[in-house]
Parts: structure tokens; sequence; C-alpha cells
């Protein structure tokens, strides 16, 4: 099926040659207003023909509506840089005080990258960890049994802050293509500024019903470190991405995100 016209003809008629026509009345008005009292008529009365009326009127309502349209086009460009601020501060931002996500309690300072696609930037949506994408702790914590500073979560990976002797090892099983226990490598010695990758095993949900409402968020969330599986490390990965907290300037009528109680 071939889609409609992105811009209608009446859209075009009411916002572009509407007012063109107004403006071009006005216009005509104001030159046959010089050129009435240029041949020196003094009598105003004879000046207002009834088409000089009817197009004064239509000046009139054509202004009006103009006046309407950049109304509307100041509000619209208001609420799209709040909503539009709203979704950046929730994307990058630093905790405030300790939140609970899945298994994992993170601690109050942390950096916090995240991508929420049912968040529209509504004013009364509340703060949360849904969509996260990383973490940058602001001092080494243990997240899966290894301390680290860093977290990405697509795909798992972390920064170690110290030497560790990471088991066990996982490996992918030809045969079967999941992920066992390699019996060839019982562990693996890491250096402190290496990344550590795991495969993070799918958990089951009812993708129906979140498909409207998000996936769950704090305690509840699908975030279960205790599930990993340790796979490798690598020296030569390079700097993990992590963008810096949102930091441009509120604009009037955007608000302060908060935790919800429950979180």
């Amino acid at each position: 099926m071939i889609p409609g016209p992105l811009i209608s003809w009446p859209f075009l008629l009411l916002v572009f040659v509407l007012p063109l026509l107004g403006a071009a009345v006005a216009i005509g008005l104001l030159v046959r207003a010089w050129c009435f009292r240029r041949q020196g008529n003094g009598d105003w009365r004879a000046f207002f023909s009834w088409t000089v009326r009817l197009a004064t009127v239509f000046v009139v309502l054509v202004a009006a509506w103009v006046g309407l349209l950049l109304y509307k086009t100041f509000q619209f460009k208001r609420e799209f840089a709040i909503e539009s601020w709203q979704r950046g501060s929730r994307a990058q931002f630093v905790l405030e005080r300790d939140f609970q996500y899945g298994e994992f309690n993170v601690p109050k300072g942390t950096l916090v990258n995240r991508r929420d696609v049912f968040d529209n930037g509504e004013p009364q949506r509340p703060l949360g960890l849904r969509g996260l994408e990383a973490l940058q702790f602001p001092e080494p914590v243990q997240l899966a049994g290894l301390w680290v500073d860093v977290l990405e979560t697509s795909p798992g990976h972390v920064r170690l802050t110290a030497d560790q002797r990471i088991s066990p090892v996982y490996h992918s099983d030809p045969e079967s293509g999941d992920w066992v226990v390699d019996p060839s490598r019982p562990f693996i010695d890491c250096k402190a500024g290496e990344v550590a990758w795991f495969n993070t095993p799918l958990i089951d949900y009812d993708i129906q019903a979140e498909f409207t409402t998000g996936e769950p968020d704090g305690a509840a969330a699908r975030f279960k470190p205790s599930q990993w599986q340790f796979t490798h490390c690598e020296s030569d990965w390079g700097p993990l991405e992590i963008k810096p907290v949102f930091a441009e300037p509120m604009p009037a009528g955007a608000t302060r995100q908060v935790f919800t109680r429950e979180n």
C-alpha cells in the first residue's frame, strides 16, 4: 500500500497559504489607505467600504490564527526541550543513594549509563536503572566474585582492579552449543586493568507482558551476576566506554527525578 503524503493540502493551506494570503491582503489595504490619503480624501468613512471591511476582518482573523500557530509552535518546542532534557538526565547520571538492582546493590556515587526505550521524557516517570548499559563505580566493588570498577552489560564484561585468579572457566561446547565448564582450564590468572568477559545466560520472562511495560526494575530486575559464566580476560581490549554525566542546563519547567520508594 502506498503511504499517504507526509504533508496534506489542508495543512499547507492553513499553515502556509492562508498566512501569506493574509499578509498580501494586509499590504493591499495599507497601499490603498496610503493612496486614499495621498489623494487628499479626508473622509475615512468613504474609505471603509464593505469590501475593505471584509478584507480587514479577514486580516484580523488571519493575524489571530498566526498568533495561535506561533504560540503552539513555542509550546511544542518548550515541551520537546523538557522531554529531551528529562530523557538525557535519566540516561547519564550519578546515583545519589544506593539502589538495589536485581541481585546487586549499586552503591551511591556510581556513574550510570542506561537507555530505556519506554522513557518518553514524561516528568512524572520515576528514575530507575531499567535499560542499564554501563556502570562506573566510585571505588572498587565485588561483582560476580571479582573486584571491579567498571561494568558494561552488552556484552557482559568488567574491568578488574586487582590481579585475580578466576574460576571456573566456561567455553561453548561445539556439540551441544551450550556453555559448559572447560575441563582444560580450571582457572585463569588475570591482571589488574584487564577486561573479564562473561556469558550471561538468558532469564525466562514473559515477552508479551513486557512489550508494553518494559522489563522489571529495582530488586525485581533480571540482573543476576551469580549466574554469569566467566570465559576469558583480555588485556588489549582498550578503555571501556562510559558516557559522562548529562550536563545540559535544565530548561524551565523541567524537574529533577527521584527514585520511587519501592525501589
